[in-house]
């Protein structure tokens, strides 16, 4: 899988391989973010409740340095190097096991910069981020008296396909944040910030990522991919659309493909979300609407919602039940065209073909909405 293969790639790079830039030397904060706070991207995606909650607003003005510098702590190399790498790795933990870890599709951690007393009390941006909330001691007091150090660490990011639809998000490509590193290694690192862009033109996704078929771009790809495993996890064999699937089926479809929107039980439990949450994902796996936020295609208003006793069911057996031979993500998929058609079959250890699902590819209104979309599935053993 694409995810796991760079998460390999990057586990081997080891201590040896973070790049550690500049270490006594400072960027500060965009003239874009003078407030300090965090400054995400523009997306194209259209808003919605599921949107990143934006960081709290600095106090305004920004206030003077009131200590002085030469009072404050000096650290040496051997310190600033140990905080950087240690902020790298907290980092890189946060962003690939942390609570929105699913949320990405590659994550890259790129280089690290220690910023002294000096830098962080002059810069305005930086003052305020670190003088905010105003309550004794803050984190520029904590710097100064040497609990610990700031280190800006720039960081790479790819979207799953997914979160396109579930509102704007911090953008993709260059980023990077600040973490407070105390020096005391047995304390927990801290972040301080959100996320600022780094990133300068157009994102050029990561290179050397393979598709699954020709023709697709990667985000396409991996949103295929997800759909394929989600429909053999519930163990949808001959369908031509969701409507041909008992209650449990349909349930079972979205419980698993919800995963990739970071949708969770709750999420089928109360009648008016399942309703939305399922009617989007529907939209988006089986049609071409563009009304994929707000419809009642397949869950009319009407709908009386999941049966409470048939859920705790369900959910029971959610173990079971898929695609004989599925193998979760050490499944391998066979993609190939048939006409227009994207056909992709799911094959046994043994190179067998056991499943197959048929899907057409539709271009989008934008860039980011252009996706694969199932019209069936059929077994083949």
């Amino acid at each position: 899988m694409l995810r796991h293969a760079v998460l390999r790639a990057l586990a081997l790079m080891g201590a040896a391989g973070v790049l550690l830039a500049a270490l006594t030397g400072c960027t500060a904060a965009p003239s874009g973010s003078a407030d300090g706070t965090s400054a995400p991207m523009e997306s194209t995606a259209p808003a919605t409740e599921e949107a990143a909650a934006p960081p709290a607003a600095s106090p305004s003005p920004t206030p003077s340095p009131t200590r002085d510098p030469a009072g404050a702590e000096k650290f040496d190399y051997a310190q600033k190097e140990d905080a950087a790498l240690r902020a790298q790795q907290y980092w890189y933990a946060d962003m690939t096991t942390g609570f929105g870890a699913y949320r990405y599709a590659v994550v890259d951690s790129v280089a690290a910069s220690v910023l002294d007393y000096d830098t962080c009390s002059g810069d305005d941006a930086l003052r305020a981020m670190l003088t905010y909330p105003s309550e004794a001691p803050t984190t520029l007091d904590r710097i100064y008296d040497g609990e610990g150090m700031l280190v800006q660490v720039h960081f790479y990011v790819e979207y799953e396909s997914e979160y396109n639809y579930l509102g704007p998000q911090y953008g993709d490509g260059a980023c990077y944040v600040y973490i407070f590193v105390p020096v005391d290694a047995a304390r927990p690192c801290e972040t301080v910030s959100g996320w600022y862009s780094a990133q300068l033109g157009d994102l050029m996704l990561r290179p050397c990522q393979t598709t699954t078929a020709e023709g697709l771009t990667v985000p396409q790809s991996r949103m295929l991919l997800h759909q394929c495993r989600a429909l053999a996890a519930a163990g949808l064999r001959e369908f031509s659309s969701p409507e041909d699937w008992s209650e449990e089926q349909t349930y079972r479809y979205l419980y698993h493909r919800g995963q990739d929107y970071g949708y969770g039980e709750e999420e089928w439990q109360q009648k008016d979300r399942a309703a939305n949450c399922a009617n989007r994902l529907l939209t988006i796996d089986f049609t071409t609407g563009d009304d994929w936020y707000s419809n009642q295609r397949f869950f009319g208003g009407d709908w009386p919602g999941f049966d409470e006793q048939q859920l705790a069911v369900w959910q029971a057996g959610m173990d079971s039940g898929a695609v004989p031979g599925y193998a979760g993500e050490e499944t391998v998929w066979q993609f190939g065209w048939d006409g227009d058609t994207l056909v992709a079959k799911m094959q046994s250890e043994n190179g067998a073909a056991l499943q197959e699902y048929r899907f057409l590819v539709y271009d989008g209104f934008a860039g980011w909405d252009g996706r694969t979309y199932c019209i069936g599935g059929r077994s083949l053993a």
